[in-house]
């Protein structure tokens, strides 16, 4: 049986991506938010189970060089392929192990945080046992485990699905003949059902499209497999209780907030008898699909009310933009902001007006609270308090908002971090990015940049990016550029005509350059220092 899971997972292999969820940056300031003193990031020990070619870890690890990094696959091709980048990239703090997942236990060491993505719901009961005892008996004291999974009610329409494409191909053979069928099943589905006043019509065609976007190892592995099990979040509590665990939180925090219900489900709510219950009902009310659950060991002391003073021991940035041309600074009229992914949020303090553009001229570095007070205080001509009682005050002006724009705003809107992040947007003597996305550029142009996002470049993009080493000022840039030119590998064009004059060339090259590495930036793409 071993056997055959090997065969199928290594002929369609599991393409894993950054989860910037899953940063081990993230779960510490979700526990620190939640009362909790969290190992240090920047020297903690990191184990991720299911960790395919390192793609989400790899990109952890280049980043973190005082941290200690372990990877378990039981794919040995992705394994090495894993390694290979590590050795290309020259990384010493970070190992990759083909193994099973039962034959891990304290032999193996103790982490910090234990990250496990996209695996729980697809293996055996026994062995999600196992990844519940790893996240306890291999958990340093303090430390924090993420565990995703599929959860009801959500998964059941989705599940139906699945249901319907593994009866259709269980008489192929080959994994790519199931593939085939079970997207053609999809196709038929759709046509045929009528979608004008049919709930069910309606969903097939939004889960039609949502698979057409998606790879074929995504489906296989995600639809296809022969374990998918979804469970309502209590029950993975429960599991979990048994094991010594508790629940800390979810680690995108806006879900554990009420901002989006009714006003009658939020009194509704007030009266569960505790948090997990409480949770429970609202993935009824939004028919949640997915969960990334936090868990600590059982006895922890956390908090379900954030204390706006916590936020002094952060880091933080912030994406979101003044609408249009806002109101005067000084006044308390409504200022509204967009955030780049979707959403708007309003202030009127002018207090938390002036840190919002604050944030907006620092990124994409984080700065501290403290720094963010005093900066916000001297654009309104203020100065910092210097009295316990008015330091309080300014700090929960601002911390209040900022904590309502980060459980409330699309991801990303303000961002809270324990550490600094060692990014620039501006062009320095000599620029640069991290070897891996050096190393990516020549491959597809998909990049994980120190965010750990994942970003897409253009075709300039990715001549320029292999050159920002450290070791070359804008000069040397550009002559290399211009080398590429000369070789027919790079062309330049201005509407669309090849331009070939060398001054001409040089001219358009340094634009260009001028505006890529901006955008880089932008982006969290550049080292603030080698």
């Amino acid at each position: 049986m071993e056997k055959m899971m090997a065969t199928a997972y290594d002929e369609i292999q599991y393409v894993s991506f950054p989860y910037q969820q899953s940063h081990p940056d993230k779960l510490a300031s979700v526990a620190k938010l939640l009362g909790l003193n969290p190992p240090k990031v920047e020297n903690a020990r990191v184990l991720e189970l299911g960790c395919a070619s390192g793609n989400n870890l790899i990109p952890i690890a280049e980043n973190m060089p005082n941290a200690k990094f372990v990877g378990i696959d039981y794919s040995e091709p992705q394994v090495a392929a894993g390694k290979k980048t590590i050795a290309d990239l020259g990384l010493k703090n970070i190992e990759l192990r083909q193994a099973n997942i039962m034959d891990i236990g304290p032999k193996d060491g103790m982490f910090d945080y234990i990250i496990v993505h996209g695996i729980f719901s697809w293996v055996p009961k026994e062995v999600q046992e196992k990844i519940l005892e790893i996240c306890k008996k291999n958990l340093t004291p303090d430390g924090v485990a993420y565990v995703s999974y599929n959860v009801l009610p959500g998964w059941r329409m989705r599940g139906m699905i699945r249901d319907m494409m593994l009866y259709h191909i269980k008489r192929f053979e080959t994994p790519q003949q199931k593939l085939q069928q079970a997207r053609g099943l999809l196709e038929f589905l759709v046509k045929s059902v009528p979608q004008d006043n049919n709930a069910y019509g309606s969903f097939l065609k939004s889960e039609l499209e949502l698979l057409r976007q998606q790879s074929d190892n995504y489906l296989f592995h995600d639809h296809l497999e022969e374990n998918n099990t979804p469970c309502y979040f209590h029950e993975f509590i429960e599991r979990a209780s048994a094991h010594g665990l508790s629940y800390l939180g979810d680690a995108d925090m806006r879900t554990m907030a009420t901002h989006d219900l009714h006003e009658e489900a939020k009194k509704l709510l007030t009266t569960a008898p505790n948090q997990i219950e409480s949770e429970q009902y609202m993935d009824f009310l939004r028919n949640r699909m997915f969960r990334m659950t936090l868990l600590v060991h059982s006895g922890k002391q956390t908090v379900l009310q954030v204390n706006t003073k916590l936020i002094r021991d952060f880091m933080i940035a912030g994406t979101l933009r003044v609408k249009e041309n806002g109101p005067e600074l000084h006044s308390n009229e409504p200022e509204t902001y967009i955030v780049p992914t979707g959403g708007e949020a309003t202030a009127r303090d002018p207090l938390v007006k002036a840190a919002v553009r604050v944030l907006n001229e620092s990124w994409p570095e984080r700065i501290s609270f403290d720094k963010l007070v005093e900066l916000s205080s001297k654009k309104l001509g203020l100065q910092v308090p210097t009295d316990q009682a008015g330091l309080d005050r300014v700090v929960d002006q601002i911390g209040s908002a900022l904590l309502l724009f980060y459980t409330g705003l699309p991801m990303g809107a303000i961002e809270l971090s324990l550490r600094p992040l060692g990014v620039t947007r501006e062009f320095l003597e000599k620029p640069k990015v991290p070897a891996l996305v050096r190393k990516q550029a020549g491959i597809d142009g998909v990049l994980t940049n120190i965010r750990h996002q994942t970003i897409r470049v253009g075709d300039f993009e990715k001549f320029v990016l292999p050159l920002l080493d450290g070791t070359r000022n804008k000069k040397g840039i550009l002559t290399s550029l211009q080398e590429l030119v000369q070789k027919q590998q790079l062309q330049i064009r201005e509407n669309n005509i090849l331009i070939v004059d060398p001054e001409k060339v040089l001219s358009i090259l340094e634009k260009q350059l001028d505006q890529v590495i901006l955008i880089l930036g932008l982006n969290s793409l550049l080292l603030s220092s080698k």
